[in-house]
């Protein structure tokens, strides 16, 4: 027969009451934070899966931030471009007066030269337009520094007056997107670059050089409307038209008459030629002045160049206006205004088009957000009913052991003595 002593009584009890005491903590804890995983040996593989819903979870409120920033951003373009498009409207009222004769004395005619020149002023305002961030909403995406704050640049000549009025704009920004992620691995472009949304017809480069025998010499590169395009050696003049034209970049290459190399847009906007680091071969295909490579305005000064930019048809209006050429004002001028119109909508219906896209991906983004949610939850949430039974079945026991010890060990030294 085994000897039990009241010591080994003592610590038995101590042992039961300490364990309870333990598993009464666990379920208090799961019931005062919500949670049955708090450290990884919990449940290991309840722990890897909530890394992988938590790290998800994240993403997700991430890219509903950006759709956010996105649709503000697209919002600020709106505004500027519905402006320009109200701004723009007023002047072909002016340029059709103009051509059916309404208004037909000297008077109305330089009025109106007048007011054109006024809202050509208040679209190049809008041009430079900057954001809530402060900088041009127009400019590509790296523009608003201090050497060069504004994308858009006046030229300013002498009027019939003698006054300065401007004879040109000057695009200066970058034609840069600015990219948000928002779904992964889906990017979007909030802004529109103003050689885009301020030009007014397609344009044409063509080169004077023959490039009949025309052989790239080294690997190397170069970008047109911010592709980049690589060539190597052996390459001719067939092979870098067809790598133009598979970029996917707006422009439409060919070689002319004389075997000269001609690049026309495939819609309004100026193009962007570029060489990247040492590249020389649009240098020597005539494309680009090799005293004045970096764009924009740095095309080859034997290059021919046609189009003209919302600003460019505005200063041939007024200028149509002033020397009271009706036959211009409602001809080629109006054709001219026609065409910076369409541009803008086109525009403004891409822009519309991309904050519906928004719209979508943000509802989208909100359903898996509850989704991931509810996951997440019922991976480490307790089922409260089931954690309050538990708790007071253990309230209980512990009751009970703490009753049973304190009769088991009731007996004093006066009770072993008798």
């Amino acid at each position: 027969m085994n000897r039990i002593t009241n010591q080994m009584i003592n610590n038995n009890l101590k042992f039961n009451l300490a364990r309870q005491q333990v598993d009464i903590s666990n379920v208090q804890k799961d019931l005062s934070s919500g949670k049955n995983l708090h450290i990884p040996r919990d449940n290991p593989i309840a722990a890897s899966n909530q890394m992988i819903f938590t790290s998800r979870l994240s993403e997700v409120v991430q890219y509903i931030n950006n759709i956010g920033d996105s649709k503000f951003k697209l919002d600020e373009v709106d505004t500027a471009i519905q402006s320009a498009v109200s701004v723009y409207q007023r002047i072909r009222v002016i340029a059709v007066q103009l051509a059916n004769g309404t208004y037909n004395d000297f008077e109305s005619r330089n009025a109106a030269a007048v007011e054109v020149n006024q809202h050509m002023e208040e679209l190049l305002a809008l041009a430079n337009y900057k954001g809530s961030t402060g900088r041009p909403i127009f400019g590509g995406h790296r523009t608003g520094t201090e050497e060069q704050f504004n994308p858009f640049v006046p030229v300013f000549g002498a009027a019939p007056d003698g006054s300065l009025m401007i004879t040109g704009v000057e695009y200066r920004g970058n034609v840069g997107d600015m990219l948000r992620e928002v779904s992964k691995g889906e990017f979007l472009s909030v802004n529109v670059p103003g050689n885009r949304l301020f030009w007014a017809t397609n344009q044409v480069i063509t080169s004077s050089r023959n490039a009949g025998e025309f052989i790239v010499e080294t690997n190397q590169s170069f970008k047109i409307d911010g592709r980049e395009i690589f060539v190597a050696p052996g390459d001719t003049i067939y092979n870098i038209i067809d790598k133009i034209n598979n970029s996917g970049a707006a422009v439409k290459a060919s070689l002319g008459l004389n075997n000269n190399l001609m690049l026309e847009t495939t819609v309004p906007h100026q193009i962007w030629l570029e060489g990247v680091g040492s590249s020389d071969v649009l240098v020597n295909l005539g494309l680009v002045n090799p005293d004045l490579q970096s764009p924009p305005n740095n095309f080859d000064p034997t290059a021919q160049v046609s189009g003209m930019s919302i600003f460019d048809s505005l200063i041939k209006l007024r200028s149509d206006l002033i020397n009271h050429d009706q036959e211009q004002v409602g001809g080629a001028s109006l054709g001219l205004v026609d065409m910076g119109m369409d541009n803008l909508l086109r525009h403004l219906a891409a822009v519309g088009a991309k904050h519906n896209r928004l719209d979508e991906l943000e509802r989208r983004s909100e359903t898996e957000r509850v989704t991931v949610l509810d996951l997440v939850t019922k991976n480490e949430g307790i089922d409260y009913a089931e954690s309050i039974m538990n708790f007071k079945w253990l309230e209980t026991v512990h009751n009970y052991a703490l009753s049973v010890g304190a009769r088991t060990i009731r007996p004093t030294l006066m009770d072993f003595l008798r």
